[in-house]
């Protein structure tokens, strides 16, 4: 079982919405909640779904990363280990603080009716895997199949193995209504910016967008399947970050629309932001230039076997981390 990620999710929208009125031309958007009070309501709404967007974005990998180790470690007929090894391994999960804050707000207005009830099967079947999972991850960390021949993987593994699918269905289902909403919400953002000229803020969203759609095909790819990007339209896709990066820089120049669309008096905010789009561009051609270079791209793939990705020099994980790095800036400037 696999998480369909479909890139860096709803940070381009949930960062632009609140940093200005409601738009005119949302009165009649997107989900009736929007629609019904104005402001209070709209951040109500976007406060909620941002919690939905970090559960994805920070909970579910580390579950996708736990079912894998547990489905390539154990035997799914014994619930013992397939092949004797030195030690073993099972990760924990370790986000409580993500699922606890999506349990307070699914008891608060508004409904999100896309998205709530997958929200109560995340919880549940998470609440109910985090117990299993630690005990099983203890298990090996301690050695204590030393002590009773795996008879207790024995018995988590079932209720480990059952409690990690109910939750990637639940996720997995949870990324696409993400998906369909933020796409959503973006075009109506987007339109409602034009129609106000409010030209700033439509370039900053057109750039976390185009950062959006640049990132989207490497959240699937293996290290080790990098000659397979398409890199006819990874260069035209990166083409079009750097293009609403020098919009977005110019325009950000004129203090006076700075201060009415932003509320930023002067330019120094920008500074990190800019740093961290110049490194995300830097680690999207360091990619492509490795992959171009059989000698290096050899080299990168016997250094993630052996040590990580962490460990490689130029790799579409620091991309895609350099990518997050500006998303979370261009929020901070709200």
């Amino acid at each position: 079982m696999k998480i369909i990620r479909f890139g860096i999710v709803a940070t381009v929208l949930m960062g632009t919405i609140s940093c200005k009125e409601t738009p005119k031309s949302s009165a009649t958007s997107t989900d009736e909640i929007l629609s019904e009070t104005g402001v209070d309501s709209r951040q109500a709404y976007i406060n909620k779904y941002n919690e939905y967007i970090a559960v994805w974005n920070n909970v579910s990998p580390r579950v996708e990363e736990a079912y894998t180790r547990v489905t390539d470690l154990h035997d799914p007929a014994t619930g013992k280990p397939q092949k004797k090894q030195d030690r073993y391994y099972v990760p924990s999960v370790n986000g409580d603080s993500y699922i606890d804050r999506l349990e307070s707000m699914l008891k608060k207005e508004p409904v999100i009716s896309e998205l709530d009830g997958l929200g109560k099967k995340l919880v549940a079947s998470y609440n109910a895997l985090k117990g299993p999972l630690e005990k099983l991850s203890d298990y090996y960390k301690l050695q204590s199949y030393l002590e009773d021949d795996f008879e207790t993987s024995s018995k988590l593994y079932p209720q480990v193995n059952e409690h990690l699918k109910e939750y990637l269905d639940a996720s997995d289902q949870l990324g696409k209504a993400l998906q369909k909403i933020d796409a959503k919400l973006f075009s109506e953002e987007m339109a409602s910016y034009k129609e106000e000229g409010l030209d700033l803020l439509y370039a900053r969203g057109m750039l976390l967008s185009s950062i959006k759609q640049h990132t989207t095909p490497l959240y699937e790819l293996p290290y080790d399947g990098y000659e397979n990007i398409d890199f006819e339209a990874y260069d035209k896709s990166l083409a079009a970050v750097i293009e609403h990066y020098n919009a977005f820089k110019e325009l950000s120049k004129d203090p006076k629309r700075l201060k009415a669309e932003m509320n930023i008096s002067r330019p120094a905010p920008f500074v990190i932001f800019y740093s961290n789009l110049d490194t995300y561009i830097r680690e999207s051609r360091n990619l492509k230039e490795m992959v171009k270079t059989p000698k290096d791209y050899n080299q990168m793939k016997s250094t993630v076997s052996s040590m990580g990705i962490q460990f490689a020099s130029s790799s579409h994980a620091k991309v895609i981390n350099a990518a997050e790095s500006v998303i979370t800036t261009s929020n901070s400037l709200n």
